[in-house]
């Protein structure tokens, strides 16, 4: 086992090591640790983004000390420093932590061997109460001094300090430019009386310049006054300052910019009001997304990744929607500003944008729904949008459980949206457990365009609910399509009696020729005899409808037919044969209604003599 190391500059010499293991490790713990800080300076202690930069933070210095006792970090104004190298540069001085340790005089941090989880917490919760007090009261060597961490030490020379407040004297005097005492007098102690009752005696003298900037003052409020009461008139010409300048009235916004105009500062005042509202989700959003783009260590690239998903799902999971969109499409951002500059980043991205919308994300929704909690619907269904097509059956479930219209109306919509123009992915929503939503899918299915939907209705002949193939009969029934009536010749078939009577009744009497000999066919079969007489009615008058030479030679030849022995079902064939004649309403099938007149039995002579009348009545011309 290789002797224990220290990462700092030697006591005994001015070695300082330079092993690449050592700066690669203090990169990665710098860099984590600046997460870490912002993350907690935006979260609670407790939250779960900033215990996974805790956790990852944790994780590297216990590895780091498996080798090393201590690692010492140079700070410097805008950087951290190890073994002579800079490890990490943050030069945006509001959140920069080497900034923040450099103005109050550290030039060194130490972190030794026994640094555990809690005392790194304590750490990181001092730097955040020292970071949000205000100027005079944020020293952090200070803060540092009074926690006394037991494995985190520093160094902050009393030079530093003293020189400090020495400048800020000696500037505070030659900004008053104040005289010197005497030098008979610096050491001698000065006794002021002050009259109060003289504040309100003598006078003000003003200078020529004092006089000509309170001359312009008082235009400021006179001008600022007209505006206020003429505010809906148009805006007047421009007017002319003192110092010869010309354009807008310089009121407190012109301080911004002498050059902008007014639709130029409403913007940047937008701009700024958008910044401020920015939430803290956000900007942890934001903060993640500019760590991975300007990191050029994958491994951190990485782990900053799986926070963000991690981060993700737990937004899901609180049913914060809006921010769980943010983060889909801060990554699909990012990918493209990285581009194929960076494969290897580009390739990251890619892969945490796949968990992002994969199936972790409908795991955490189905936690929140079932906890039933009051769910934004609109911003749900936007973040169903980024998902994409993979949400459908998700939404179809959630659709059928809601009973406020106005939420079904939404989900219905983005169903028709996500869907698209795929009649098979927009059927395959439809299920016996969502008749409502079924419905819905018939009536969509039914209306795309170019008769695309109906070849997915097929896919109704094996539901078991009843009034969803009753639908979908009447669907097909108003349609004058080929591929309509062959689901419905499917329907003929169905176990329901009344659904194949209402199929039957449905089918378009101009079919194909094949079609009839087929349907001629089944009405010839021994089974069919078995059918009630108002199924065999419909069926046979559907044959009678299409007023074809096949149809009415099976129809004339059942009506002729009689048995020996009366039969119940011959007699009923016979009637079903009369039905479709009269529906037939041909001269030809008015003759064998007339012949059947003179038949045996007589319910059959009856039912064609009625027929016979009613077609005269409805065909005078061709009877």
């Amino acid at each position: 086992m290789p002797p224990e190391q220290s990462a700092h500059r030697s006591d005994e010499d001015d070695l300082v090591l330079s092993d690449k293991q050592v700066v690669e490790k203090a990169k990665d713990i710098l860099n984590c640790m600046s997460n870490a800080g912002s993350a907690m300076k935006i979260f609670p202690s407790d939250h779960a983004t900033v215990r996974n930069f805790v956790d990852a933070l944790s994780r590297k210095f216990d590895d780091f000390f498996k080798t090393f006792q201590r690692l010492e970090v140079g700070v410097e104004e805008y950087s951290f420093t190890c073994a002579g190298q800079v490890v990490f540069t943050d030069e945006m001085t509001i959140k920069s932590l080497p900034f923040f340790f450099f103005k109050d005089g550290t030039q060194i941090l130490y972190f030794y061997r026994g640094l555990d989880r809690r005392e790194l917490i304590e750490f990181l919760d001092l730097i955040k109460t020292v970071s949000q007090k205000p100027g005079g009261d944020n020293d952090i060597v200070a803060a540092l001094w009074e926690s006394d961490f037991s494995n985190i030490q520093y160094y902050a020379p009393d030079e530093f300090l003293e020189n400090q407040i020495l400048a800020e004297k000696r500037e505070a005097q030659s900004d008053q430019n104040l005289p010197e005492l005497p030098s008979d007098l610096a050491h001698e102690t000065l006794e002021v009386k002050v009259d109060l009752a003289k504040f309100s005696e003598g006078r003000i003298e003003l200078k020529p310049e004092d006089r000509k900037k309170f001359h312009w003052d008082l235009q400021d409020d006179d001008r600022a006054e007209e505006r206020a009461a003429t505010e809906t008139q148009p805006p007047s010409e421009p007017m002319t300052s003192p110092d010869g300048s010309s354009g807008l009235a310089q009121g407190p916004d012109a301080s911004m910019g002498p050059n902008l105009t007014e639709k130029e500062l409403h913007e940047l005042e937008t701009l700024v009001m958008l910044n401020r509202t920015v939430s803290p989700e956000e900007e942890f959003v934001n903060l993640t997304a500019e760590i991975v783009f300007l990191e050029g260590n994958l491994q951190i690239c990485a782990e900053s990744l799986d926070v963000l998903l991690e981060f993700h799902l737990d937004e899901v999971r609180q049913g914060h929607f809006p921010v769980a969109t943010y983060i889909i499409r801060k990554v699909q951002e990012l990918g493209t500003y990285v581009g194929s500059g960076s494969p290897q980043k580009t390739a990251l991205l890619e892969a945490c944008l796949k968990k992002l919308i994969g199936p972790k994300p409908l795991e955490a929704l189905e936690i929140l729904l079932g906890m039933k909690a009051s769910v934004d619907w609109t911003a749900l269904l936007d973040f169903f949008k980024m998902l994409g097509p993979m949400t459908l059956p998700t939404a179809a479930g959630l659709f059928e459980r809601q009973t406020h219209q106005d939420v079904r109306a939404q989900i219905l919509a983005f169903i028709q949206e996500m869907g698209g123009n795929d009649p098979g992915l927009i059927v395959s929503l439809a299920n016996d457990i969502r008749p409502d939503l079924s419905l819905e899918v018939i009536g969509i299915l039914s209306r795309m365009p170019d008769q695309r939907g109906v070849s997915q209705l097929s896919a109704f002949l094996m539901f078991k609910n009843r009034d969803i193939k009753l639908e979908v009969i009447h669907v097909l029934g108003r349609m004058e399509d080929e591929m309509a009536d062959r689901i419905l010749v499917g329907f003929l078939n169905d176990t329901d009696e009344d659904l194949r009577i209402q199929a039957a009744m449905k089918l378009n009497p101009t079919e194909e020729k094949s079609r009839i000999v087929h349907v001629i066919h089944e009405a010839s079969a021994q089974a069919f005899r078995k059918k009630s007489l108002k199924e065999k009615q419909a069926i046979l008058s559907f044959l009678g409808r299409t007023r074809s030479a096949e149809a009415l030679g099976f129809l004339t030849g059942v009506l002729k037919k009689t048995t020996f022995i009366p039969s119940a079902r011959n007699q009923e064939m016979r009637l079903a044969a009369v039905a479709g004649l009269e529906s037939m309403g041909t001269a030809e099938a008015a003759a064998s209604l007339e012949a059947g007149t003179r038949k045996r039995g007589k319910k059959v002579r009856e039912a064609c003599a009625e027929a016979l009348t009613r077609t005269h009545v409805a065909h005078p011309h061709e009877s």
